[in-house]
């Protein structure tokens, strides 16, 4: 039998392999999240007719003498580059940027997936579109210690967004102040108007001080039912020009809400900011129980401290115009959740009526040593193998994962012309070789027809 006939069908097997991967590929050039793969050959084995011979006195080397035996598909490798990204719209559609795989289950087994075209299911929970695989994620817990930080859970679970869910009411606790008083201000004339007599409440009202030496600011807080109240604090320059010192009075002026007054001086250095041993954190207490609420203790924040800031974005004291006014506060009312969506770091935020963002989950992201070694099992998906490495499950933007891009698609990373040129190659690698096996029967039928 000629070595050729099975060289020649080695390489017309392997070039319908080769048909058959680039097929695949060309059929799923739309799909979500898709790895294209291509095909490596390698001679199959070789039949040696004489050994190689080193030279000797008089006379040089000799090669080898060996015929080839065909060819085989010697690896199907998975391209794990990145796909173009679309945007679709819709909250629950995300994509990855850059390196990492979604972390879904279907039950019972933890599978990977580039797909991001997720959707809500009856139960909330965020599942993949076409598979009902649910998406896992870190629930985000409140901070015992302050309800307006969240902290990552250490163990994953199915993402869960109860749209419609009601948020608690929450009351102020600390308020914070980013701010500028105008260092070229008067000192108010204490004998025309004194910080400590005057009252808010007054009836008929008491003077107000000159506009030249005050500024107000306004915030609105809330008390424990979530019922809002406008918080004035007006800021008065007192003492003497070289002090730097400014009086405050904070009060509610709302026709609804309790009457509550409180006083402080705040004092600033050269250096336009408060002084050393300045009191910038005074205490309130606001009594709402005549609302049918209950009392506050509530911090007001001059150091910019409330919303992580350094003290220049405080209450600072430059020959600037006035800009007080109330930047931070931690109370709400009651709200219902509206939407989501999610963010770079692949926090889902929440959103309720009551315009506060609530983070709930950080959508989980899987990296590989060796992400080509992953096993395709269909549903755009894949499973870990021997030689892909353990999956280390963390989160976006962290650890060398990539970022999500909120209401986009990754498509698939195949590159039409690239397949179609790859079509024509199998094509005529297949056409060549069944050419071989062709030759090699017209050269036995030649055999056979010796005897005749």
């Amino acid at each position: 039998m000629l070595r050729s006939l099975m060289s020649g069908v080695s390489g017309a097997r392997g070039h319908q392999t080769f048909l058959d991967v680039v097929g695949n590929n060309i059929a799923n050039i739309n799909t979500v999240g898709f790895k294209k793969s291509n095909v490596t050959f390698q001679d199959l084995l070789y039949q040696t007719h004489r050994g190689a011979m080193p030279p000797v006195e008089g006379r040089g080397g000799v090669n080898s003498l060996q015929v080839g035996l065909g060819v085989r598909v010697a690896a199907i490798e998975t391209i794990h580059t990145q796909g173009n990204i679309n945007y679709v719209g819709g909250d629950t559609n995300v994509a990855i940027q850059g390196e990492g795989y979604y972390v879904v289950t279907d039950g019972n087994n933890r599978l990977f997936t580039r797909g991001g075209n997720f959707t809500l299911d009856s139960e909330n929970k965020i599942v993949q579109s076409g598979t009902g695989y649910r998406v896992q994620g870190y629930q985000m817990v409140a901070d015992p210690n302050d309800p307006t930080k969240f902290n990552r859970s250490s163990s994953l679970s199915d993402i869960s967004i109860p749209i419609g869910s009601k948020m608690e009411a929450r009351t102020t606790t600390k308020v914070g102040f980013r701010c500028n008083l105008d260092s070229k201000a008067p000192v108010v004339d204490p004998a025309t108007w004194d910080p400590a007599a005057w009252d808010p409440y007054a009836d008929p009202p008491m003077e107000t001080p000159p506009t030249a030496s005050s500024h107000k600011s306004q915030i609105e807080i809330f008390d424990s039912l979530g019922k809002g109240h406008t918080l004035e604090v007006l800021w008065v320059r007192t003492g003497q020009q070289e002090d730097n010192e400014w009086s405050w009075v904070a009060y509610l002026p709302d026709a609804g809400s309790p009457q509550f007054v409180q006083r402080g001086v705040l004092t600033f250095g050269p250096d336009g900011k408060p002084a050393a041993g300045a009191d910038v954190s005074p205490g309130i207490t606001i009594d709402f129980t005549s609302v049918g609420a209950e009392s506050s203790d509530i911090t007001l924040d001059f150091a910019g401290e409330s919303f992580d800031k350094p003290p220049i974005e405080g209450v600072t004291q430059y020959a600037s115009p006035f800009t007080t006014k109330g930047y931070y506060q931690d109370g709400c009312a009651m709200g219902v959740m509206e939407s989501f969506m999610v963010t770079n770091n692949g926090t889902v935020m929440a959103t309720y009526d009551n315009g506060q963002n609530v983070p709930m989950y950080r959508m989980s992201l899987a990296t590989f040593v060796n992400p080509s070694g992953l096993t395709k099992v269909g549903d755009t998906v894949f499973k870990e193998s021997s030689n892909s490495g353990l999956a280390r499950i963390g989160v976006p933007m962290e650890d060398g994962a990539g970022a999500l891009i909120g209401g986009a698609l990754e498509m698939s990373n195949i590159d039409l012309t690239e397949e179609f040129t790859q079509l024509i190659l199998a094509q005529r690698g297949f056409q060549a070789n069944a050419r071989v096996i062709n030759t090699s029967d017209q050269v036995l039928e030649e055999q056979i027809n010796i005897k005749r």
